[in-house]
């Protein structure tokens, strides 16, 4: 049986995974020798990661404990970790501490652990709260944050107040941060006001926080815009966003500059360049797609490059002879099952019993 003594030390070495493993073989028994930990050990840091572990274990039974020590701790820092680890309690009751620290805590960073945990939980009953924070605090991390946890509590009474702050607020993160927020909650009437923001504001981070969200809504209107945006030339982390929203958008007016990316310097931008011609089955694509696959240094877009060929099932000698090039030349044991996963799903499809009655009936050479 595992004692308390047992868990300080394994605390004490930062032996987080091993204490999650016992709880799930004893939960009972560490439950509660965590709780006993986390209340009264003479040492703040042993307390401190003990409730770190009763939030990633989810112990139900430490909620009002938890509550206790973000409502009344001395220390901040267990007062942080108590909200962060309520917020990772999936319990209606996990709620209520962190409503009323809400209302009554002083301190930002407390604030922000708490507004952080709240839309974490989706708790509707934050939301005006935290729409107060967001119009009012003079604090830009606090208003950056109040944004973040409305978008993910997703409640459509933060629209408006989100759209205000993403083209007034004086600071360009809480903007982006907006930005964002109203693409989680996934109400499509913002993207003309998403595409403004994104053609018109110029602060650090606001236009790939704006792509994202963009890309969230997956709304075609967004298309041109984003096009256009990335032909003005834009660095690799506004192309990576524009590649993601494009590829989620799925629409195939944008097919021609996924052919164009890739070839991109960006890995990211390659991988979902590949990833996206093959969900919008974009035939042209093969060629190109087949080149990726046999040149790419990546080994990520070079097993997305084989899985969006096998979406595409071309049909003509010259690629499956590219595609069993690729397979002799390949070194990386994954894509080369990928790649062999595909030649049989183009078999398949063109009615052969099997990859090598194929090669047969098309005559390729494999010596």
């Amino acid at each position: 049986m595992t004692s308390k003594d047992d868990i300080k030390l394994l605390l004490l070495n930062k032996k987080e995974d091993e204490i999650l493993q016992l709880l799930k073989k004893e939960k009972k028994t560490i439950s509660e020798l965590l709780i006993e930990i986390a209340t009264d050990d003479p040492e703040w840091k042993i307390r401190r990661d003990a409730v770190k572990i009763l939030g990633k274990g989810g112990i139900e039974q430490s909620i009002d404990l938890l509550g206790r020590i973000l409502l009344k701790d001395h220390l901040t820092v267990m007062r942080k970790n108590a909200a962060k680890a309520l917020g990772s309690i999936e319990n209606p009751e996990s709620k209520k501490p962190l409503l009323e620290a809400l209302k009554t805590s002083k301190d930002p960073s407390i604030i922000i652990e708490v507004a952080k945990a709240l839309g974490n939980l989706k708790v509707n009953e934050a939301v005006d709260p935290l729409i107060k924070m967001l119009e009012s605090s003079k604090d830009g991390e606090i208003r950056e944050n109040a944004a973040e946890s409305l978008g993910l509590v997703g409640n459509p009474k933060a629209i408006e107040p989100l759209l205000k702050t993403m083209k007034s607020d004086k600071e360009d993160w809480v903007r982006g941060q907006a930005a964002e927020a109203l693409g989680l909650i996934g109400d499509t009437k913002v993207v003309p006001d998403l595409i403004s923001t994104l053609e018109k504001d110029t602060g650090i981070s606001v236009s790939v926080k704006t792509a994202t969200a963009l890309g969230r809504l997956k709304d075609s209107q967004a298309v041109d815009s984003l096009i256009s945006f990335l032909q003005k030339g834009q660095n690799a982390e506004n192309r990576r966003a524009i590649a993601y929203a494009l590829g989620e958008i799925g629409d195939k007016k944008a097919a021609e500059v996924f052919l164009d990316l890739l070839t991109d310097e960006d890995e990211t931008v390659r991988y979902w360049s590949c990833l996206s011609l093959g969900f919008m089955k974009y035939k042209r694509a093969a060629n190109p797609i087949l080149d990726v696959l046999k040149d790419d240094s990546s080994v990520r877009v070079r097993r997305t490059a084989a899985l969006s060929v096998g979406q595409l099932v071309p049909k003509t000698k010259k690629c499956v002879k590219m595609l069993l090039e690729s397979l002799e030349k390949e070194e990386n044991v994954d894509v080369k099952e990928k790649i062999k996963q595909t030649i049989m799903r183009i078999a398949k499809e063109q009615g052969y019993k099997d990859e090598k009655e194929m090669i047969k009936k098309m005559e390729i050479d494999t010596e």
